[in-house]
């Protein structure tokens, strides 16, 4: 069963689109109180039962799982009956599985007890082993057996309490059970899935909303941002896919800064704006210092104008363990090679979430193991805040060398100047392994050394849906880098995989059928037997000190 919106129906809006004024009032989110399973356990083993049902008993920010008997307000008849010990029994709330919110009076209570929760093989088995136990001799009060079901009533939760999830339950139509309904009580579509989740760049949350969530886009806006303040400021959607070359995307502004509440209201009461997709504030230019951020990741500091660079907070425990990865593999062959220090080439590196890390003077790793990193990025934007993080979180000249290059140039340029890099870092998911056709031709006798970097390329590929899959992808993933190197076999084969290490391993799962991966390999010594490729236009801007009218400056005019 679905419940009952506090919305007017979908059909009455002139535009099919709810404005902000729509969002309802606090009160409309509460209740008196609400009815939910429990289970009547001994107080000693407490613990030990919470741990046991981690993933079935009730979980809500702030608010108790466990309750002394005197604290609950309900009890079952045999309870009532003396069958209870307030002294040594604890009544442990359970997530309620069935619509026991949709009942009311004695109908709520039966449903809580009968709640599909119980059936649970775990909750099952423990309850029928008490009985089993009491049966043969048992030492609960009353001669009850220890785990027993129940239920208890508790108070709603205030507005204040209510998670960004539970506030757009309330106010979306989501099919929860096995009803099979197509709509709610006011006859808006059943949403799919509620897009509580957003990702976070400073004060910005950034979401990026199915078409089925559109018409309800300014509500979820509001309710990410009154569950999110003050840390949150703005709400922006995505409104189109990442196209072109320097990873950015059109947003438009659902709540908070930057919004205008009265355009919007008089949008949504316009009959001729039927369609979602076209009734949008999007960010312009006049957002330009709304967008820019500051972040911290791993003890670092970021700046970054998050309409114009490509960030994504999803990838923050990717930068972290691929940063440790380097800096361990790093120690292994400054100990054994004796160098100054260990070279990381960043392809695209943006505003340096790799890069400053692996050189900041601030790291612990900083004077054990030295890493030089030449770090490129052909955005422009991504350049300047790249030099400002860099100065931000001191990652001196000695050992953070900045480009703004086409990332084949790049590669090229590391080539022909001998520099003898011990790791690639390829970090462009959508296009990275093409960008391998820039090592044919590689000449390993460039530097004194003669040697052979790790490569490290993120992708985007297909997700497994079962075992059996996993091979056949991860062979996929690695035919088309050595496509791109041409080196046919160099990789996926079993000889060329063992010989060149290579490894694919999933960073995250980004959709239904879709996993971005990463992949590590030793650059196959066959491509210096590959035709070089040539390459054609114009060079960007190369190293630091070069500063364009376009890059966006502090009020002094110069990075801070």
């Amino acid at each position: 069963m679905v419940q009952s919106s506090p919305l007017p129906p979908l059909s009455t809006l002139p535009s099919s689109t709810y404005p902000p004024s729509a969002y309802p009032s606090p009160a409309c989110f509460e209740s008196s109180s609400l009815i939910y399973p429990a289970l009547l356990i001994p107080a000693r083993r407490t613990n030990e039962i919470q741990t046991t049902l981690k993933e079935l008993v009730f979980k809500e920010a702030k608010r108790k799982r466990v309750y002394a008997l005197e604290e609950g307000l309900d009890y079952t008849v045999e309870e009532v009956s003396g069958g209870y010990d307030p002294k040594k029994e604890r009544k442990l709330v359970l997530t309620r599985l069935g619509p026991a919110d949709t009942c009311s009076g004695e109908d709520e209570v039966e449903a809580a007890q009968h709640d599909k929760v119980f059936q649970d093989p775990i909750i099952k088995s423990m309850i029928e082993s008490s009985a089993e136990e009491d049966s043969s001799g048992s030492t609960s009060p009353n001669g009850k057996p220890e785990i027993r079901p129940s239920y208890i009533r508790l108070s709603a939760s205030p507005y204040s309490l209510l998670s960004v999830d539970q506030v757009l339950r309330r106010i979306m139509p989501c099919q929860d059970d096995d009803s099979g309904d197509a709509s709610n009580d006011n006859g808006n579509p059943l949403i799919e899935e509620i897009p509580s989740s957003f990702e976070v760049a400073g004060h910005v949350a950034h979401v990026n909303l199915r078409e089925e969530s559109l018409p309800y886009k300014y509500l979820i806006g509001k309710a990410i941002l009154e569950k999110n303040k003050p840390k949150i400021r703005v709400v922006v959607n995505k409104i189109g896919n990442i196209e072109n070359e320097f990873r950015t995307f059109p947003m438009e502004i659902l709540a908070g800064d930057g919004l205008d509440l009265d355009l919007v209201e008089e949008m949504c009461a316009a009959q001729e704006v039927s369609d979602p997709n076209k009734l949008q504030i999007k960010v312009g230019p006049e957002h330009q210092s709304l967008m820019q951020v500051e972040l911290k990741e791993h003890g670092c500091r970021f700046k970054l104008d998050f309409a114009k660079v490509y960030w994504n907070s999803r990838l923050s425990g990717e930068h972290e363990y691929l940063v440790k990865q380097i800096v361990s593999s790093a120690l292994e062959e400054l100990l054994v090679t004796k160098e100054r220090h260990c070279i990381v080439a960043d392809v695209m590196g943006g505003v340096g979430p790799f890069a400053v890390p692996l050189t900041s003077a601030n790291a612990s790793h900083y004077h054990t193991t030295p890493i030089l990193c030449h770090a490129n990025d052909l955005n422009p934007i991504s350049y300047h805040y790249l030099q400002a993080n860099a100065k931000l979180n001191r990652c001196f000249s000695d050992r953070l060398v900045k480009y703004n290059l086409d990332g084949r140039a790049f590669i090229h340029k590391m080539n022909e100047e001998g520099v003898d890099a011990s790791h690639f870092i390829m970090n462009l998911p959508a296009s990275a392994p093409e960008f391998l056709d820039a090592f044919k031709g590689w000449n390993f006798e460039s530097t004194s050394s003669k040697k052979i970097p790790t490569i490290h390329v993120h992708c985007f590929g297909e997700k497994a849906r079962g075992p059996e899959e996993k091979s056949r992808i991860h062979t996929q993933v690695l035919q088309r880098c050595e496509r791109a190197l041409g080196c046919p076999g160099s990789l996926s084969e079993p000889e060329g995989r063992q010989k060149n290490k290579a490894q694919v391993r999933i960073v995250r799962d980004v959709g239904p059928r879709k996993n971005m991966f990463c992949v590590s390999f030793l650059l196959p010594v066959e491509v210096q037997q590959v035709e070089k490729l040539v390459l054609g236009g114009s060079n960007k801007r190369e190293r630091e000190g070069e500063v364009e009218e376009s890059l966006p400056t502090s009020k002094k005019g110069k990075d801070s």
